[in-house]
């Protein structure tokens, strides 16, 4: 069975829960702290789904722990 993967425009990142605006994505990124884009045309971009996702749930793992922490202080 062959995996199905989507691609997200850059609208569509809000809608899964990442509110940055395209420099600050693109800062991210040459950083290493955000997925690559991927080149789907000329002048064109997207995202893949599966890995935004996996980039949120990681920044809410975050909180969860920074939370933890502060508790256990």
């Amino acid at each position: 069975m062959m995996l199905r993967r989507k691609l997200l425009s850059f609208p569509e990142l809000s809608d899964r829960g990442v509110l940055h605006g395209r420099r600050q994505i693109d800062r991210l990124e040459a950083a290493g702290k955000f997925p690559k884009r991927v080149p789907i045309g000329s002048n064109r971009v997207g995202w893949v789904a599966s890995e935004i996702e996996e980039w949120v749930d990681a920044a809410i793992a975050r909180r969860s722990h920074a939370s933890a922490t502060e508790r256990a202080a």
